[in-house]
């Protein structure tokens, strides 16, 4: 039953996805992708609630249930933060990366058919695991938003100022407010999962602290150099997406 709420929330992503570029094709924000996406995050609630009730726990065992509460996070801060800062078209270009997360967790072998229950939890385990993944969804997004400054950057240089992707993207000033502001609110929880990690019991192997550490390093780097030497909006955005695509090797270590 699980793997059906999360084909459902893969597809409903998709269908929104689709929507928001045929809608650009015809010079139109789309009023659409917000409602589908909505859908999906329910669909994602019901995948994890199953999942969580079957461990006893946070489904945050294996990868493929690592992918899907990041696929969830991405798509719970694009609700809250694309209508505050009136960026429609962050949901078009979310979409694919939920798909991509949520497909990849539907391959054979990703996901248990039998997940096994937990035989016991430790608190601050599960607040290392799941601040951790939610900050991670926050970088998500300001990686996404990253993409969406270096396309509009692109489009200016390219002189394609008549396309409807140019037309319906955001200003420069709020793609840059909203990926920095994104940046902290996951340097946030980031830091919350990684203290939480410390006080966690030591059993089994701490590979995951350690990678989880060094991604809380580089993206601390990342905002002191924005903070004392500054960068250009397109060098910063650059740093975002690929730090982030680097980064993402952590659950590797998981």
């Amino acid at each position: 039953m699980d793997r059906w709420f999360l084909i459902a929330a893969t597809l409903l992503a998709a269908i929104g996805g689709v929507t928001g570029m045929v809608s650009l094709r015809h010079d139109h924000r789309s009023r659409w992708t917000f409602p589908w996406m909505a859908a999906a995050f329910v669909a994602q609630l019901g995948f994890l609630w199953l999942r969580g009730e079957a461990r006893g726990a946070c489904p945050l065992i294996g990868t493929g249930e690592i992918l899907v509460f990041l696929a969830w996070s991405l798509t719970l801060f694009y609700l809250a933060v694309g209508p505050t800062y009136r960026i429609s078209l962050l949901g078009v270009f979310s979409a694919p990366v939920v798909v991509v997360f949520q497909a990849v967790a539907l391959l054979p072998g990703m996901l248990s058919s039998n997940p096994e229950r937990v035989p016991s939890t430790d608190a601050w385990r599960e607040t290392h695991a799941a601040m951790s993944v939610l900050g991670y969804g926050a970088l998500a997004l300001s990686a996404v938003a990253g993409v969406m400054f270096l396309v509009l950057d692109r489009q200016l240089k390219d002189h394609h100022l008549n396309s409807g992707l140019f037309r319906n993207l955001p200003p420069v000033r709020e793609l840059l407010t909203s990926m920095q502001r994104l940046l902290w609110l996951g340097m946030l929880m980031l830091t919350v999962g990684v203290v939480a990690g410390f006080m966690m019991g030591r059993t089994g192997d701490a590979s995951h602290l350690i990678a989880a550490v060094v991604v809380w390093l580089a993206y601390l780097a990342l905002i002191v150099l924005k903070q004392t030497r500054g960068m250009t909006g397109r060098r910063f955005s650059m740093a975002v997406v690929l730090l982030f695509v680097v980064s993402l090797s952590v659950f590797g270590f998981i």
